[in-house]
Order: C-alpha cells, then sequence, then structure tokens
C-alpha cells in the first residue's frame, strides 16, 4: 500500500541520518543506506540538514545506488527552498556522464526553486535542442518560470510528428499560459481522451499548468482516476467563491466523489467479451477506463447475478485496493438499485478501518455506503470524520458533509457546524453550504 518502500523502514533520526551521508564510501556497508538517510532526512528541514546534502551531491560516484541517492539529495534540497543549492544544481545540466536522470532531476529541482538567474535558464533552453530524452518536463520548467524566449521552439515541438503526446501536451500548457494561445485548450480537452492511460494522465498535469478552469466539466468526466481530477480542482482552484463564469466548483467536487460510472466519457475498447465474469475481471484493471466501462457494462445484467459475481470475487479483491474501489463502487450502485448486500456494512467496517491509510480511494465510498444503510453509527463517528487527526485527507471529510447533505435539516446543520473551521476551504465551503 505505501508507495515508497523506505515507509516501512524504522524510522531514522536527523543525527542518525547526518552520521549515514557524512560516511565516506569505504566505511558505509550497503550504498543503499545513503538513500534511506536522504529519503528521512527530509523530515528535518534545517541548515545542518542542507550543508550536509550540499556536501554529498558535491561528490561523484559512478556506483549507482550512489547516483540515486545523489539525484534524491537534489529533489530534497529543492523542497528545503535552498537556494543556495542553485549554483551546484545548475552544474549538472552539463552532466559529463550523460547521465539524463541526472539532468532531470536538475532541471525539476531548479523550477522548483523558482531560478531566476538568466544564465541557468539559458542553459535549460539549449537542452531544448539537443538529444534529450525528457524533453517534457524542460517545457514544463520553462513554463512554471514564466520564460517565453523558447516559445517558437515550443511551438514547433507541438507539431513535430515525432514528439510524444507528453511532448506536446505541455507545449500546449506552455502556448498557452505563455502566449495566450486558448485555441490550444481543444488539444488538452482530446488528450483526456487518448488511448494509453498514462498520456491521460499527463493531460491532467497539462491542464492544471495551463491553468484554465473551463476545462473542469470535461475533466471530470474523463476516464482517469478521482484523484488525478480532486489534485486538479485543487490546483486550479485558488480562491474561496463557489460559482466561476458557469461552473459550480462544489458541484464539481460532489460529481467527482459520486463518481458515477455512468456519466464518465468512457473510450471505446475493441474486441470486448460479453460476458459477465469478464466484466467481473476488468474491475482488476489498472486502465480506469476499463473499470468504469465494466461497472457501466455490468447494470445491464441482471443484478443479482452481479451480486453473486462480485461477492464470489470479494476475497481476492479486498489484497488489490485498486479493485477494492471498484468494487464497492459497483456494491454503492446496486444499493441505488434497492439490491442489498447483507454482508454490505462488514465491508465498509473492514474499508473504514485503520488497515488502511486514511487517502484510499475507497473510503469516501464507504462513508457514503455507511451514512445510506447505518444513520446511527454514520452520526457515532461524525466526531471523528470531522476532526482532521482522525481523518487527515479532505475528501473523507468532505465526503462526510456529502451524506449529511441529504439529512433532515435540523441533523445537517447541527453537525455541519463542526466543519466550518475545517483547514481546507473546499471542506468550509461546504459546511456553509450546508448552513446558509
Amino acid at each position: 500500500m505505501q508507495s515508497n518502500p523506505f515507509n516501512n523502514l524504522p524510522k531514522i533520526n536527523k543525527i542518525e541520518a547526518i552520521n549515514i551521508l557524512r560516511k565516506p564510501i569505504s566505511e558505509v556497508k550497503l550504498l543503499v543506506d545513503y538513500y534511506k538517510a536522504v529519503f528521512h532526512l527530509v523530515n528535518f528541514p534545517c541548515e545542518e540538514s542542507e550543508k550536509v546534502l550540499l556536501d554529498f551531491i558535491k561528490y561523484d560516484c559512478e556506483k549507482l545506488e550512489y547516483k540515486i541517492a545523489k539525484r534524491k539529495a537534489i529533489e530534497v534540497l529543492a523542497i528545503f527552498d535552498c537556494k543556495k543549492a542553485i549554483p551546484t544544481i545548475a552544474g549538472f545540466l552539463q552532466n559529463d556522464n550523460n547521465d539524463d536522470y541526472l539532468i532531470e532531476t536538475a532541471i525539476w529541482s531548479l523550477g522548483k526553486l523558482k531560478c531566476k538567474d538568466n544564465d541557468i535558464i539559458n542553459e535549460i533552453c539549449l537542452i531544448l535542442y539537443k538529444k534529450f530524452n525528457n524533453k517534457r518536463l524542460v517545457i514544463q520548467t520553462l513554463t512554471n518560470l514564466g520564460v517565453r524566449k523558447e516559445i517558437d521552439k515550443i511551438r514547433s515541438l507541438s507539431r513535430d510528428k515525432e514528439s510524444s503526446n507528453g511532448v506536446k501536451g505541455a507545449s500546449f500548457a506552455a502556448l498557452i499560459k505563455l502566449a495566450g494561445e486558448e485555441d490550444k485548450l481543444s488539444y488538452l480537452k482530446d488528450f483526456l481522451k487518448l488511448s494509453n492511460q498514462n498520456d491521460r494522465h499527463c493531460a491532467v498535469q497539462d491542464i492544471i499548468n495551463a491553468g484554465h478552469l473551463s476545462v473542469l466539466p470535461v475533466l471530470i468526466k474523463a476516464p482517469i482516476s478521482p484523484s488525478f481530477k480532486l489534485q486538479a480542482i485543487e490546483s486550479l482552484w485558488n480562491n474561496e467563491v463557489v460559482f466561476w463564469k458557469n461552473i459550480n466548483l462544489l458541484n464539481c467536487i460532489d460529481s467527482v466523489i459520486f463518481d458515477d460510472p455512468t456519466k464518465i466519457d468512457t473510450l471505446e475498447i475493441k474486441n470486448l467479451n460479453n460476458d459477465l465474469s469478464f466484466y467481473i475481471q476488468q474491475l482488476f484493471h489498472t486502465d480506469f477506463n476499463r473499470c468504469y466501462l465494466a461497472i457501466h457494462e455490468l447494470l445491464k445484467y441482471p443484478l443479482d447475478k452481479v451480486l453473486y459475481y462480485l461477492n464470489y470475487n470479494w476475497d481476492r479483491a479486498k489484497s488489490d485496493y485498486g479493485a477494492i474501489y471498484f468494487f464497492i463502487n459497483a456494491y454503492k450502485l446496486l444499493l441505488d438499485q434497492e439490491l442489498y448486500d447483507e454482508l454490505i456494512l462488514d465491508k465498509v467496517d473492514f474499508l473504514l478501518s485503520d488497515n488502511w491509510p486514511n487517502y484510499m480511494k475507497f473510503k469516501s465510498s464507504a462513508i457514503q455506503i455507511l451514512g445510506s444503510l447505518n444513520e446511527n453509527k454514520f452520526y457515532n463517528n461524525i466526531i471523528e470524520f470531522s476532526d482532521e487527526r482522525h481523518t487527515p485527507y479532505w475528501k473523507n471529510r468532505y465526503t462526510a458533509l456529502l451524506v449529511l447533505q441529504d439529512k433532515q435539516i435540523h441533523i445537517k446543520k447541527k453537525y455541519a457546524k463542526l466543519f466550518l473551521d475545517d483547514s481546507h476551504k473546499f471542506v468550509r465551503l461546504k459546511a456553509k453550504e450546508i448552513i446558509p
């Protein structure tokens, strides 16, 4: 469930991490310890941490483990907003060992540090004219830094048949943001419909970089994870107003959290096997388009048979957190059709338990089912749902408000007050909507 294996290792304190990074290679038993030390040092931003990381990245070593740790150290310095690291990091733009990964990390970090040095920016620009595997990152960095001097080159890359969809998308975002060419928004909307899921994910980041709220109605219907959609809404909606032109912010968030597969603009897939068990198996797929399409198709079968197959495969699904999301959403849709699974509340208890991190996508769906089937238990847990210490992911606190929204007026107003001082603006806005 963890995205990084080092999350599962015993914690290293600041002194231990610094001592490891100060050791010469000859005294380190496992070179991977360098990465482990850097990984944990990110939790201790201070001048001493910055100094040891700066000293660490100045050393050259051909060992792969050291190179990986070095790249991570450069990234951490950028996260620390260590401006004095800029000259050293810029030195890696002309890496003699042709280490593209090191160059990529340097470019990203210089963008993160908001580098304003014209000589360094010119060096980044030159990479657009060289053979380089990740020109997408170069374009993104120049866009984030507001560098307009390479607009013509970026425009040519957007038209180049040899450019990947990722490079083209980043180029369109740059042309929109830096040159005001809003007609390119139509290309980014189309990229949300590309067959490759990674290309669709890149399109979301490009929409964020372009900075246009007008794309939200199309974005929220795209066949991608709701996590990407919420990230885009958070990034693009910078103020605390509910309406922008004809777009209602809260309606957009509500739609993403309910995540009704029948309202997703799924993409056609050829040679589908029109068999109920086949569509159940599709819920285990990593491509969200296939999963949304599968649920949509499942609703065409006798619902009691769908429930039987869901239950039959539940034990397998509950060890796959991607599949869990679509299984629990399928159960939710069956409940909407008044088809009740006797063990659904046991499933909900399992999903809402501390066995799972709070940010798991399926938590919000479980909260919705709980609020629908067991109001007493939902109200007994409302304090916990509103408490950021117990429910740190804002989406789940917002979901609790979504459930309250349909309750009797005196009840929803009473409990919505618990969320009025929430740290997240979307949760506060939702609470205020319930309590006008």
